[in-house]
């Protein structure tokens, strides 16, 4: 995610690209927050420790394997009051993100968006403003995380080659082989995708931009922890992860439907590993949740689905 003015990025992509393909990466640009260690900022919510949560709820759990980790407080009138996070969230209040991320098994994630009965691992919480709370201690079994408070920082953040919107902003090039060939799909968008053996020779690949980008913090190949925006995923777009777990092990990667209904989803929240918050996600991995901006906009978070990849 950057933290130059659009017209910087607007500048970059006009002097180094095609003005076709300069318009239409242009467009995809999408409104988000990078969520940092606190530093000078204001603080915005926090990583770890105990939750705030109503007087009568009780600490969430997973019905027959234990409770969820407490990973991230989020308190929406700073996030608002930071800039344009591109979602419609409450007003006030906070977010809290809870997971089952299998310490008490000594395994990793074990909520998989391809398996509808682990979706109770994972859960979104809005406490309205005004709610009465209470720092609810950890269960006995299940260590806090240490706290770490975080600010939240408006930019734009740049969609990777794979993601549903860019196939859809530049056309679909046929199967899916044809796509991975397309000059849209270039380490530009996505860093994963320098391993690929087919020669890119397209300006959005070339150098000159690839550095650009570097320079400007916009890389989509970097993370971090980030409310709204585009995702940055570890291996596939996760939308498409969220899409096949929703329509089933019998659509294929290359079903059209699975664009259909990745583009429907948004990136609610991402949370990276973090040493500082002794949070580890597989490999050096990342942890998202995804939302349809129309639950969203009703408050209905309890529909945000979990994804999480590593490398």
């Amino acid at each position: 995610m950057t933290h130059a003015p659009a017209e910087a990025l607007h500048d970059l992509a006009r002097r180094l690209l095609s003005p076709d393909d300069a318009a239409r990466w242009i467009s995809l640009l999408r409104p988000g927050l990078r969520l940092a260690h606190a530093g000078d900022g204001p603080v915005a919510g926090r990583l770890g420790g105990l939750p705030d949560l109503p007087l009568d709820m009780p600490w969430p759990a997973w019905e027959g394997n234990g409770p969820l980790s407490h990973l991230a407080s989020l308190d929406c009138a700073a996030l608002n009051a930071a800039g344009d996070s591109g979602l419609a969230l409450p007003a006030s209040g906070t977010l809290l993100f809870f997971l089952f991320d299998g310490r008490l098994e000594g395994e990793d994630c074990m909520v998989y968006p391809s398996d509808p009965e682990t979706r109770p691992g994972s859960r979104v919480l809005h406490v309205p403003a005004g709610t009465a709370t209470r720092r609810h201690p950890a269960p006995a079994e299940l260590a806090p995380y240490p706290e770490v408070a975080l600010t939240a920082q408006a930019g734009l953040s740049v969609p990777t080659s794979d993601a549903p919107n860019v196939r859809a902003a530049f056309g679909e090039a046929g199967d899916h082989q044809t796509w991975r060939r397309h000059p849209v799909n270039a380490r530009p968008f996505d860093s994963a995708l320098r391993a690929l053996d087919t020669p890119r020779r397209h300006p959005v690949n070339a150098r000159p931009f690839d550095s650009a980008l570097r320079a400007l913090d916009t890389h989509p190949s970097r993370s971090g922890h980030r409310l709204g925006g585009h995702p940055v995923p570890v291996q596939e777009p996760v939308e498409w992860e969220v899409a096949r777990g929703l329509l089933g092990p019998d659509a294929a990667w290359q079903d059209s439907r699975l664009d259909d209904e990745a583009a429907e989803w948004v990136l609610l929240a991402q949370i990276d590993t973090d040493e500082a918050a002794d949070m580890m996600w597989g490999d050096a991995g990342t942890v998202y949740w995804l939302i349809r901006p129309a639950d969203l906009a009703a408050g209905r978070f309890e529909e945000a689905v979990f994804t999480w990849q590593c490398c």
